[in-house]
């Protein structure tokens, strides 16, 4: 009787790690590929294989097959790093030397660390790595007379393959298999192609029984897949002994996976080709990320943005996990891995240090096995996937070390980390099942990993019961109900990204639940509840560690004084932090988000750490301060509150016009070129009318601003009037009601054309290194998708337009996307001017009136062009340039390192004012 392919797989594993510095042909050769044909069950010598075949070739000469299995294999064996391709040719030259009968089925070129495979039937070339010879055992099927079944080509789970199986989720569900039995066979069906592909079953065991097993039009698929799963969840030892043997030959899994009883699904020969073209790629190399692009794809998009879902990229997973808990565990691991290098005249390690040494390497596995994790908005479970796979591989390098120089017991007693160390919540029952069946799939690969590096085959089977995750929502169900906080480490997470403009009303009441007694609640976005849902969770235990994901939004604008003095009131710090960089991911669609990464906790660490992303799509930057502040630059624990003064005693800055007309009021250009040839007499009733793109382009648009008007002279413009009309029934049906009693006039009006004005914009691209902004005459009016300064100096222009200000609006002012939210109330009236003299005053005048000399040179080219980085003329550099340096000047005489110290000295000067 053959040896099974696991049996295989397990030797092929000790047979690479046994050879692994193998390399010298001569030497080593012949026991080389005994010991291989072992690895089969294969006898050299029984199965007709010889050693230094000779075979006659061209004229007298004879060449010699380095090893021959005729029928078989040809095998041409060369030293460590020889060209394989030659080799092939070599081999290939022997073929005419052979008998018919003798000619192998393939030809394998080999260097000890590299096979390369040639199929004569096909021509295919397979080549893989001496450690990954267990992964490629069924190319070897001829030597146990197992023809290699003809994969179609292979590559690892991608996008196309969650699309895919999306796919497959969406046919079923407009044919009405819709709901918790489309989600449970959906995750059943992705358990099984991997299992198919990684050992669990045999390879290709699934495909085959529905290849062979259903007939081509689907109609028995369904039942015959509820067959399986109910073997599936059968133990060996109960299935009956009338069961075909096909379906009796599957493993027993359990877990509860399979436990369910569900109505089958109906299926179509379409269909039924879908499920088989979707176990092509090799699924036993899936990541993580499939399972966050099924279940993106499989979601319709209104539904993905009501819960706030944007699925976790690893590089993000990552970017979390290594400074909240990972960097510090490979830190106290690694001295305890490396042994003191001695010379050849001392000692080997004596037995009291090894001892010593390995009871403290058994302190730390200790350690790692009994950490647990929490993720309470856990979707599909990518944080504790990758969580939990680089707590493996870190307990994989323990067991190594504690395991040198000694003989390996039974490995399932040296791993020690498990699934069931892993917790979550998630609102959506679907992704909570995804969650608990990657956590298995992992601990399957995870335990391959295992088995290539410590030498010993291990498969967990049947299942345990997997990682604990809740199907619950997080913000209206007690944690502490669920979880006890004195088995919780660590909390991590990328809670939903809803801001507070975009909530549905329901999530809006959670938060304003939560947030009970902060003022300005409403202002908050959805991720500040688990904020503060977790600073309750710390209560309990104030040595948990807490890291999150979130919009970049919570570390600007108005938020950070709203909830941050909250967290400090109750002991929290900040102690690291991942300043904004842009989102980026591998699901279908990609959320286009900007975001931060904030780890706190009750204990402050001595040493903290701020990634800084001078390059938002780029990688960070590592900065080591004693302390972060909510704006998560080096500081004190302080924030900056809505201001509706100035608070420097500078003029007073309001927002621009809000016309709240449905565009029945304001006009283009040519609009309004149109509109005044066909009364011309509503010329005197319209003004240009400047929006942030206006200004940027300089190009006005206009309006009608009938401040003014009579009843009688509105009578007798019936375009215009026609225009004040439409507006008032627009109003009638908005949600403000009461401002269709005055249809002719802007709904506010916070803005003269009486006088002139500085404007800014309140929305500007970020890759601008300064908010263009300008000067208007009287007789213009703004709309308020700017702020204005009504008359404005020059040298409040040059202030404003200074470095200086650039970087405090960038630290306190919001974000739409990644543009830059210019405010009032937060940017504006809380910016510390400098003192000046009236010499400085004028310097600043003369300044300021630079920088617009310089614009007027290019009075053609939009600000947009001029105020773009690469673009920008060297005039118009030069004179912002100066400015930077004059208003730098006028805060400290010594240089500034970076906008971060700028920022922490006007903190500094903000805290004292409003001391």
């Amino acid at each position: 009787m053959r040896n099974s392919w696991n049996e295989i797989t397990a030797r092929a594993e000790k047979f690479a790690i046994d050879w692994a510095d193998a390399s010298y042909e001569k030497g080593e050769s012949q026991t080389f590929w005994t010991e291989l044909l072992e690895v089969f069950g294969v006898n050299r010598k029984r199965a007709g294989g010889y050693f230094e075949y000779a075979v006659k070739l061209a004229g007298k000469k004879y060449g010699f097959i380095d090893m021959f299995l005729p029928g078989k294999l040809l095998i041409e064996q060369k030293s460590a790093g020889r060209d394989l391709g030659s080799a092939q040719g070599q081999a290939l030259g022997y073929l005419d030397g052979l008998v018919d009968y003798d000619l192998p089925e393939a030809i394998v070129a080999c260097d000890f660390q590299t096979f390369q495979i040639l199929d004569l039937s096909t021509r295919e070339v397979t080549s893989f790595a001496l450690a990954d010879l267990h992964k490629h055992v069924r190319h070897f099927g001829i030597l146990i007379d197992e023809a290699p079944q003809k994969y179609e080509e292979q590559n690892p789970v991608n996008r196309e393959a969650a699309e895919r199986m999306a796919a497959l989720h969406n046919v079923l569900a407009n044919a009405g298999y819709v709901g918790h039995k489309l989600e449970i066979l959906l995750v059943r069906l992705v358990f099984c192609l991997f299992a198919e592909d990684s050992n669990i079953f045999e390879a290709n065991q699934f495909k085959n029984f529905v290849r062979n097993r259903t007939h081509d039009d689907g109609t028995d698929l369904g039942p015959r897949l509820n067959k399986l799963f109910e073997v599936l969840n059968t133990p060996l030892h109960e299935r009956s002994s009338m069961l075909d043997e096909d379906i009796a030959a599957f493993p027993y899994i359990n877990g509860g996976l399979f436990a369910e009883t569900t109505v089958a699904a109906d299926f179509d020969a379409t269909l039924r080709l879908t499920l088989l073209q979707a176990s092509k790629p090799d699924w036993s190399k899936v990541s993580p990320a499939i399972f966050g692009a099924m279940f993106q794809g499989v979601m319709d998009d209104k539904k993905r943005h009501d819960v706030g879902a944007h699925y976790t990229s690893e590089e993000n997973i990552l970017r979390v996990i290594k400074p909240l808990f990972l960097d510090d565990l490979y830190a106290e691991f690694e001295p305890l891995a490396r042994r003191r290098v001695r010379t050849m005249q001392e000692k080997p390690e004596d037995a009291r240090v090894r001892d010593r040494r390995l009871a403290r390497l058994k302190e730390f596995h200790e350690k790692i096995a009994t950490l647990n994790f929490l993720d309470p908005a856990c979707g599909c479970g990518n944080f504790l996937v990758i969580a939990y796979r680089e707590l493996r591989r870190l307990e994989h390098r323990v067991v190594a070390a504690m395991s040198e120089g000694t003989t390996l017991v039974d490995v399932r007693e040296l791993l020690r980390v498990r699934v069931e160390q892993f917790h979550g919540m998630e609102i959506e029952e679907f992704p909570a099942l995804i969650a608990r069946t990657a956590l298995w799939l992992t601990d399957h690969q995870m335990n391959r990993e295992a088995s290539a590096q410590l030498g010993m085959h291990y498969t967990r089977l049947p299942l345990s019961d997997g990682g604990d995750i809740h199907w619950s929502n997080a913000l209206t169900q007690s944690w502490v109900d669920m979880f006890d906080p004195a088995q919780i480490d660590y909390i991590m997470g990328n809670p939903p990204f809803n801001g507070s403009r975009t909530m549905e009303k329901s999530q809006k009441a959670e938060v304003r639940t939560i947030a009970k007694g902060l003022k300005q609640a409403g202002f908050l976005d959805y991720v500040t509840a688990w904020y503060l849902l977790a600073d309750r969770f710390l209560e309990k235990n104030p040595a948990i560690e807490v890291a999150f994901v979130s919009t970049n939004s919570i570390s600007q604008g108005e938020q950070p004084s709203i909830f941050w003095p909250k967290l400090f009131s109750t002991g929290v710090h900040i102690n690291f932090a991942h300043r904004t960089f842009r989102w980026s991911n591998g699901a279908s669609g990609q959320a286009h988000v900007y975001c931060v990464i904030i780890g706190f906790a009750r204990k402050s660490r001595p040493q903290k750490q701020i990634f800084d992303y001078p390059d938002v799509k780029g990688e960070p930057v590592l900065q080591l301060v004693d302390s972060i502040n909510p704006y998560l630059v080096e500081g004190d624990e302080y924030v900056v509150s809505n201001r509706q003064t100035q608070i420097s005693g500078q003029l007073s800055m309001s927002f621009g016009n809000m016309a709240a007309d449905g565009g029945r009021l304001l006009f283009t250009a040519a609009q309004r070129d149109e509109f005044l040839e066909k009364e011309p007499a509503a010329e005197k009733w319209m003004k240009p009318c400047w929006d942030a793109n206006a200004l940027i382009q300089r190009q006005p648009r206009y309006c009608l601003w009938l401040v003014g008007i009579s009843p009688t002279e509105l009578k007798a413009l019936p375009l215009v009037y026609e225009r004040v009309a439409e507006t008032q029934i627009i109003r009638a049906k908005s949600s403000r009601p009461a401002l269709a009693s005055i249809p002719h006039l802007f709904a506010q009006v916070t803005q003269s054309p009486d006088h002139r004005f500085l404007l800014i914009p309140r929305h500007s691209s970020e890759s601008r290194r300064y908010i263009p902004m300008g000067f208007l005459e009287e007789g213009n009016v703004c709309t308020d998708a700017c702020v204005a300064v009504q008359d404005a100096s020059l040298s409040l222009f040059a202030i404003l337009t200074s470095e200086m200000h650039m970087d405090w609006m960038r630290l306190v002012g919001g974000r739409l996307e990644g543009r830059y939210r210019y405010s009032k109330d937060v940017v504006y009236n809380n910016f510390v001017f400098p003192k000046t003299t009236p010499d400085q005053t004028a310097d600043l005048e003369r300044l300021g009136q630079a920088v617009l000399d310089a614009r007027e040179l290019y009075r053609n080219d939009s600000l947009a062009t001029l105020y773009d980085d690469v673009l920008m003329p060297p005039e118009l550099r030069k004179a912002h340039s100066a400015i930077d340096a004059y208003v730098d000047h006028l805060y400290r005489d010594e240089p500034f390192n970076g906008w971060d110290d700028r920022v922490k000295m006007l903190l500094d000067m903000h805290e004292v004012l409003e001391a």
